[in-house]
């Protein structure tokens, strides 16, 4: 789909891919690119199941003016761990569509470890989302309700980036 930027009406001018027109350029998007940050914590103790995910970090992508795309999708961060911690970390990705119903893409992915001195780790993945149909799409990454915080309260998962690259397919 083409559009165009300009001052003025175009009537019915002849366009081609390479041609301006009084100050008028057509304009073919083929990517897209948006980024957001977040954070979450310090968390409690965490044993059981929690009744909701916990939402890190969400950003919105708009595909309607490209066609059908590839999604990359990015996730970094770094999780700050007190002593004696012991976490195992399982982060979703849910993507809605228009504001619609969440639903989980690709799998999970985990970070584990027991801590034996205060740390900060880094945790990064990335998720490819292929042939999406045009739209307004929100992704998220989310603690999934099967995290497990054991012994010691107080770890957070700052400096979370989600990136989100859509490119024509």
């Amino acid at each position: 789909m083409s559009s165009y930027q300009c001052g003025d009406s175009l009537a019915n001018e002849f366009w081609s891919e390479n041609q301006s027109y009084n100050g008028c350029r057509r304009n073919n998007r083929q990517v897209a690119l948006n980024a957001s940050s977040g954070s979450v914590g310090p968390l409690p103790i965490i044993t059981t199941l929690f009744a909701e995910p916990i939402n890190v970090v969400s950003t919105s992508i708009d595909t309607r003016g490209i066609g059908t795309t590839n999604n990359l999708l990015h996730f970094s961060s770094i999780i700050n761990l007190p002593l004696g911690i012991s976490v195992t970390f399982n982060f979703q990705i849910r993507r809605s569509l228009n504001n619609g119903p969440q639903n989980d893409v690709g799998s999970t992915y985990t970070f584990s470890t027991t801590v034996v001195v205060l740390e900060a780790e880094s945790f990064s993945f990335q998720f490819f989302d292929p042939n999406v149909e045009p739209g307004f799409y929100t992704y998220s990454i989310e603690l999934s309700t099967n995290s497990i915080i054991d012994i010691t309260p107080g770890a957070s998962i700052n400096n979370a980036v989600l990136s989100v690259l859509a490119v024509k397919s």
